[in-house]
């Protein structure tokens, strides 16, 4: 990645309640991005 990382960028994520999804929305927010999280309970 680079020295600015993910600074001023905007990333969805599905699935991001738990798990995967979860992991990755907050590597994503980690490396600077605004993150949006969706999913669905049952």
């Amino acid at each position: 990645m680079s020295s600015q990382g993910l600074s001023g960028k905007a990333a969805l994520v599905t699935g991001g309640s738990r798990g995967i999804g979860a992991a990755i929305a907050r590597r994503l927010a980690a490396d600077g991005a605004s993150v949006a999280l969706t999913y669905v309970s049952s």
